[in-house]
């Protein structure tokens, strides 16, 4: 492996670049289960708007902590299957 002292390697960018397309998938598949749910479509619509705020808020920042762990997580797996 050569390590380049200019500019970002290729590799890099293709690990970098497969790891933000699984996550952008993975967050457009949980909203997208999330949405076709029962509980969803009966009893979330009824809420106050601030009850729904704070519960989809908190469903929000608890997807990105988890996206942010799989994005380094499948960076680091993608970026070891293309050094080898």
């Amino acid at each position: 492996m050569i390590i380049a002292l200019h500019g970002v390697p290729a590799e890099m960018l293709f690990s970098l670049l497969g790891a933000f397309t699984v996550i952008v998938t993975y967050l457009i598949w949980v909203h997208y289960s999330v949405y076709k749910t029962k509980y969803y479509n009966d009893e979330f619509r009824y809420f106050a708007v601030q009850k729904r705020l704070i519960i989809y808020l908190g469903f929000l920042l608890a997807n990105l902590c988890v996206a942010f762990l799989l994005f380094w997580l499948l960076t680091f797996i993608f970026a070891t299957l293309i050094f080898r």
